[in-house]
């Protein structure tokens, strides 16, 4: 017996959780329409009747076909059995568990909305396998150059995802644009301060640039203050997670 590939069961996941993410506030699309959900899920029909080995074909097929039946005539509880035949396959020719699989044969973390669906009907995963959803760790209000107020958010909860890498996001500006740099303090999973900057130049209300860790490699699941230097009065920033990487059907 033959089990699917770490590559093959991590490029299903990010596909189930892009049409998780799109199901939240998209229509359903058709299985023709690029960037729809129906057309995700048709991607990982194909996907999977392009294996070579048999057996993956044999656990899943059948299963991700029914899905986009069912979510096509309104029946569903979405993508639940696709996950249920991910990992009764991974069990039955691996006997081991998805989370015990992801871990030895997948290089990077799961998606939170994978994640999700998978405690629903379930499924554990560890979470530190799981990078979390786009959460909001804390804000920034600046009353002048240097100085300003912060005001703390979410942390992670550390018992369904991992710490994850950050990005600073100018939320208002005070003048023509953004410049200045901000020090972020917090904690990664282990409790242990850490430190990272986010620095704006000439940025628009929107723009995004990553937080860089002083500690390299460094993860935060919390953070417990912003500082600036530069900056002027009513500039505004919001530090919040990001996801490990961008998601494809």
């Amino acid at each position: 017996m033959s089990a699917l590939t770490g590559v093959q069961l991590k490029a299903l996941a990010d596909s189930i959780a892009a049409t998780l993410d799109l199901h939240i506030d998209t229509s359903l699309g058709a299985v023709g329409t690029a960037g729809t959900v129906l057309y995700g899920m048709q991607a990982n029909v194909d996907r999977i009747k392009a294996y070579t080995d048999v057996d993956p074909r044999i656990d899943l097929e059948r299963i991700a076909q029914t899905e986009i039946d069912r979510i096509a005539n309104q029946h569903f509880v979405f993508q639940a059995d696709v996950a249920r035949a991910l990992e009764n396959h991974i069990r039955r020719t691996e006997d081991v568990s998805m989370s015990a699989y992801w871990l030895s044969d997948v290089s990077g973390r799961i998606p939170p909305r994978f994640a999700q669906l998978c405690r629903a009907v379930g499924i554990y995963l560890a979470p530190a396998l799981v990078f979390p959803p786009v959460t909001s760790l804390g804000t920034f209000v600046a009353s002048g150059a240097g100085a300003g107020t912060f005001t703390d958010g979410s942390a992670i909860d550390l018992a369904l995802y991992g710490a994850a890498d950050l990005e600073a996001v100018v939320t208002a500006k005070g003048g023509a644009s953004v410049s200045l740099v901000a020090t972020v303090t917090g904690k990664d999973a282990n409790g242990s301060t850490i430190t990272g900057t986010a620095t704006f130049v000439a940025a628009a209300i929107g723009d995004k640039v990553n937080v860089v860790p002083t500690e390299a490699g460094a993860q935060f699941y919390d953070i417990t203050n912003i500082t600036i230097t530069g900056g002027a009065a009513s500039d505004a920033i919001r530090i919040q997670t990001k996801y490990d990487r961008a998601l494809s059907f």
